[in-house]
């Protein structure tokens, strides 16, 4: 029984081998060898005599003119047609049983028999970045709207494959980048009197922390920077600043965006003012806190490129909202190493606050109103400090 199943399996693996044979021998037979020695022959006679010799029809346009040079022994017809028409930008494409010889330039009249066209749908990239990126010398072949992400292809075939794997390329899925952001105040004074120990870092015996984490952190009465990848201890350090009154922190939101994407974060107050006249007041919507735009640009080596745009508002006296805003902004870039944190700085807050309180009637009598009033003013400047720690995912 053994030795049957053998001679079985011999038999079918010989039946591979000869169909495998036969199919090789048949496209040998499909496309013709061609054998010829060319010397500075025009080209439009060099196509004359390998029609003749493989018996294939060749249509050379109007395009076709210059010389070629070489030596063909048992070349198939397909590449011996590649070898001598590559140097004059010339392209071919079999139509049925015959060929057609020209240039693919689409002011060319024989353009749409030279060439294929497809429809290509995108994933992850626009038809502009894809044209952007394409070599100059393959983008005449493609077509599509900037914003939209369908691409027409009219290209000979060997350019039209060559485009379709570039395309692949460019649109494998975008890594995102994990976007952690801290904003907070702190008061000039706490800044002066604290220095670089407002914002030390410790690890303790057992805290999980990164292998290759690394901090450096300067001021220099005006600026605070800091560069570092312990994130949970800042915003520990940070909380015992506010317990203290010597810092607020509006917010420490998180946002996902694709890598050369741009995220905008706002974190503040929505005020509605009545401005105006008496007579013809007006309803205003004012926005006031941090509004920060973030791009991302992932880099090798798990390095991104952070590109920071805040804007800083906010009103000079909290008592009476309606009278000024004041905005700071600023725009840089940063390179960090995956998990660091960049801090932005020198945005300055004046605080002014001028308020009474009193008791009604008493609060306004003469000599001794001032027994049943309270006058508050406070004059101060706070530090906006913006954390931004990128995240790869």
């Amino acid at each position: 029984m053994g030795k049957c199943r053998r001679q079985l399996a011999l038999c079918l693996w010989t039946l591979v081998l000869m169909l495998i044979v036969g199919a090789v021998a048949h496209a040998q037979e499909d496309e013709p060898l061609v054998n010829i020695m060319l010397f500075e022959t025009d080209l439009r006679e060099a196509l004359n005599e390998i029609s003749l010799q493989t018996g294939v029809t060749i249509i050379a346009d109007q395009t076709v003119s210059g010389q070629v040079t070489a030596d063909l022994q048992d070349v198939p017809l397909e590449k011996a047609l590649r070898m001598i028409l590559f140097t004059g930008g010339l392209s071919f494409r079999k139509v049925d049983d015959y060929y057609i010889v020209g240039l693919p330039d689409p002011r060319n009249t024989t353009f749409s028999a030279l060439v294929e066209t497809e429809i290509v749908q995108l994933r992850n990239v626009t038809a502009q970045e894809v044209t952007e990126q394409l070599p100059t010398f393959l983008t005449s072949y493609v077509r599509g709207t900037p914003g939209g992400n369908l691409l027409t292809i009219s290209a000979p075939p060997l350019e039209l494959q060559r485009i379709k794997d570039l395309i692949n390329q460019m649109d494998a899925p975008r890594k995102t980048v994990e976007i952690k952001v801290l904003v907070t105040e702190v008061s000039r004074s706490a800044l002066k009197e604290l220095g670089n120990g407002l914002l030390e870092f410790s690890a303790n015996k057992g805290q999980s922390v990164n292998d290759s984490w690394n901090a450096a952190i300067g001021y220099d009465g005006s600026v605070l920077r800091l560069e570092t990848n312990i994130w949970g201890e800042l915003l520990t350090e940070l909380r015992m600043l506010e317990q203290k009154q010597e810092a607020e922190i509006h917010a420490d939101p998180r946002v996902m965006v694709a890598d050369r994407e741009t995220a905008e974060l706002f974190i503040g107050d929505l005020q509605i003012l009545t401005v105006g006249e008496d007579d013809s007041p007006r309803i205003e919507r004012v926005e006031v806190g941090v509004i920060l735009e973030v791009t991302p640009t992932i880099l090798p080596d798990d390095q991104i490129l952070l590109n920071l745009s805040p804007e800083v508002s906010h009103f000079v006296s909290e008592a009476r909202p309606d009278l000024v805003v004041k905005r700071n902004s600023v725009s840089t870039t940063v390179r960090l190493a995956n998990g660091q944190t960049a801090v932005l700085a020198g945005m300055t807050m004046q605080d002014y606050y001028d308020l009474s309180r009193k008791v009604p009637i008493l609060g306004d009598i003469p000599i001794i109103r001032w027994l049943f009033r309270n006058d508050i003013k406070r004059e101060g400047d706070r530090e906006v400090l913006i954390f931004v720690t990128p995240v790869i995912q």
